[in-house]
Parts: structure tokens; C-alpha cells; sequence
């Protein structure tokens, strides 16, 4: 009596068995591991796996579970590089705090009674130099001509007051200074801060040092020294 296999190699059990496996387009190991065994399972005993074609599809597995320890080791050695380089990071940057920076900057804080220090270099003399502060909207509330100046570094002493001479609540607001040359070309303005680092923060895992209460991101620093004695 003739014997019909229930199912070949090539069987819809086989291919139910591959579908029944998470659909994220990716084979892994316990999926080709479970099409192997279904077709041992259901290959045609008179006609049944030719041994080298079992012989390739083993090697094929051990490839895959290979692949997948190197994947994982990877991704282990990457994540701890990380953390070794954050550590590193966060050491050194604590290492800053004390030292003199000097920094680009646009923030200028308001302490009530105290006056606030803006500076800036000019790159050249300038015939025509204009200060305007802004609040945290953006809205102007102070705008001052300081008329022509020399080419260097200079600083301005602010008292907290606006356009109107009221005084402006406690806060942080951004400054802007341009400038015009004799030629009537626009000179670039460098805004700065110099002062001790006083603190340190991390805002999405990226440093941000306080010069007094001034955020200041480690990428605008541009000078480092030690502070002057006494």
C-alpha cells in the first residue's frame, strides 16, 4: 500500500510554523531553529532529508546563533564605552569648576540692586555701536546708541532699568551689540563672558557650566586659566 507523506519539505505546515513567529522582519535563531525541527517532523519518510542538505541547514543555524553573540557583545561593548566615556567626561568637567573661563555669550542675568556686566570686542573702530537688551520673549526693553568706539575688548555697566527708566523684573534676558565701521560695513561683534565657574549641569546628558548664574555650554568655552590670586 502506497504511503502518503503528510506533509514535504516543502509543506504549508512548515511555512505556518516560519509565519507563526513574530512578523519583524528579521530571522532569528529560535525562528529557523523551529522550521527545522517541522521539517523533520513532517518530511516524507520514504523520500526523507538528504544529509548534506541537513548538514548545510545545521551550519546555517550555528552561523545564525554566531551572528547573534557577536550581535549581543557588541551591543554590550558599545553601551559600556558609553558609560566609560560619560564617565570620563563627567570627571573632567568637574575638574572645571574654580577655574577663569572665558566664553561667547548673549545671557545677561538681573539681580535686583545690582547692576549686570555685558561685554563684548570689537574686531575694529567703529563710527556707530548700538546695545538692545531683550526679555525671555524676545520683546526689546532697552536700546542704547553708545556711539564710536575703539577696537578691542569693552564692557557695559547695566543698572536693570528699560527705554522707559522703570526697572525691569529680576530674570535672565539676551543682549545684542552691532556695530558700523567708518566704510559703513558691519563690524562682527563678539559677545563674551569672563568669570569664575561656579557650578555645573547636565541638560540631556550635556554639560552646562554657571559663571555666577549664567548658563554656559561647554562648546562656547574659549579660554580656560587659572583665577588670579587673592
Amino acid at each position: 500500500m502506497p504511503i502518503t507523506p503528510m506533509f514535504g519539505a516543502n509543506s504549508t505546515t512548515i511555512q505556518n510554523a516560519a509565519a507563526s513567529q513574530p512578523n519583524d522582519g528579521v530571522m532569528g535563531e529560535n525562528d529557523f531553529l523551529n522550521m527545522l525541527v517541522a521539517q523533520l517532523n513532517y518530511q516524507d519518510p520514504m523520500s526523507p532529508m538528504d544529509s548534506q542538505q541537513f548538514a548545510a541547514q545545521l551550519a546555517q543555524f550555528a552561523s545564525v546563533e554566531q551572528l547573534t553573540s557577536i550581535n549581543q557583545n557588541l551591543q554590550y561593548s558599545t553601551e559600556l564605552q558609553m558609560l566609560l566615556n560619560q564617565s570620563i567626561s563627567n570627571t573632567m568637567n568637574a575638574q572645571l569648576i574654580g577655574l577663569e573661563a572665558t566664553a561667547t555669550n548673549d545671557i545677561v542675568m538681573y539681580n535686583e540692586g545690582e547692576a549686570s556686566q555685558i561685554m563684548f570686542t570689537l574686531p575694529g573702530v567703529s563710527t556707530y555701536t548700538t546695545l538692545k537688551i531683550y526679555d525671555s520673549d524676545g520683546d526689546l526693553v532697552k536700546s542704547e546708541e553708545l556711539g564710536p568706539m575703539s577696537v578691542g575688548d569693552h564692557s557695559y555697566t547695566w543698572d536693570g532699568k528699560n527705554n522707559s527708566g522703570a526697572t525691569v523684573p529680576e530674570g535672565e534676558y539676551t543682549f545684542e551689540i552691532t556695530a558700523k565701521a567708518a566704510e559703513g560695513n558691519d563690524l562682527a561683534v563678539e559677545q563674551f563672558i569672563t568669570g569664575i565657574i561656579t557650578g555645573i549641569e547636565y541638560e540631556d546628558g550635556n554639560a552646562v557650566f554657571k559663571i555666577g548664574e549664567v548658563p554656559i555650554n561647554l562648546s562656547n568655552v574659549t579660554e580656560l586659566n587659572q583665577p588670579p590670586e587673592g
